[in-house]
């Protein structure tokens, strides 16, 4: 899962290690620089006033508006944490915290449900009307994966057809550091974008493997898109001491 947090990089080492073990963190000074991610952690100390504009614009982002997001504030005090919900967090997370509390904390935080927007409204007009103007496959957090997958497996074992599978694992020989290795990964997820259909469903899952769910693909469908990825990525990632490689399995409905 990915961690997407708002504060000084100075802090980069202490997430890292905070959360680590569970988490592939992604430390920006502002919205804009945040990629998908399944959690988002604002620094209240780092924002000072500006904190409101940062929930404001994680709200309004077509891209982070669903994702649940928490408030990392040394300020105990019960009227800074209303004035924090308030302004449409999660939650609230106290400092100083130790690291296995803070760790706990973030993955209740990721199993907090997709949050609904009054876009999202559940009106008949509205649902028929809807439109997904994105291009590429449908990304999800990781979080989401598992309950859509067996969503799409019901369906497939009504109509008794198949899709595919693709598990998409990056490896490296050498240690090449933290940062190297999410820009890596962030070319890869960019591979997959490019390189997947409308119909299809991916997701980041930790911090070297990204699954990839191809509906109505066979077996030589799913090689092809898995060649076109690994295309995709090694004529951007510079490094020659990362290797790309996939396992492809048939999913199918059939009884």
């Amino acid at each position: 899962m990915i961690a997407g947090i708002i504060d000084s990089s100075d802090n980069t080492k202490y997430w890292e290690s905070a959360l680590g073990g569970s988490f592939d963190c992604a430390v920006a000074d502002d919205t804009g620089r945040l990629s998908a991610c399944d959690i988002i952690l604002v620094s209240q100390e780092y924002c000072c006033g500006a904190i409101g504009q940062v929930i404001s614009s994680i709200r309004s982002s077509e891209r982070l508006r669903s994702v649940p997001a928490a408030a990392v504030t040394s300020d105990p005090s019960c009227e800074n944490q209303e004035i924090l919900l308030a302004m449409g967090f999660d939650d609230i997370i106290r400092m100083p915290v130790c690291d296995s509390l803070l760790l706990r904390r973030t993955k209740a935080l990721a199993a907090v449900p997709l949050r609904e927007t009054a876009e999202a409204g559940s009106s008949f007009d509205r649902l028929l009307s809807f439109s997904d103007h994105e291009a590429g496959a449908f990304c999800v957090r990781s979080v989401e994966f598992t309950s859509i997958f067996r969503f799409v497996m019901r369906l497939l074992e009504r109509s008794g057809s198949s899709a595919q599978m693709l598990v998409m694992s990056l490896s490296c020989a050498e240690d090449r550091g933290s940062e190297l290795r999410k820009k890596n990964m962030n070319i890869l997820s960019e591979a997959v974008r490019l390189c997947l259909r409308r119909g299809d469903m991916a997701s980041v899952c930790g911090d070297n493997r990204i699954i990839v769910l191809l509906v109505g693909a066979d077996d030589d469908g799913g090689h092809l898109v898995a060649s076109r990825i690994v295309s995709c990525f090694y004529s951007e990632c510079e490094d020659g001491a990362f290797e790309l490689s996939y396992d492809l399995r048939e999913v199918s409905g059939k009884r």
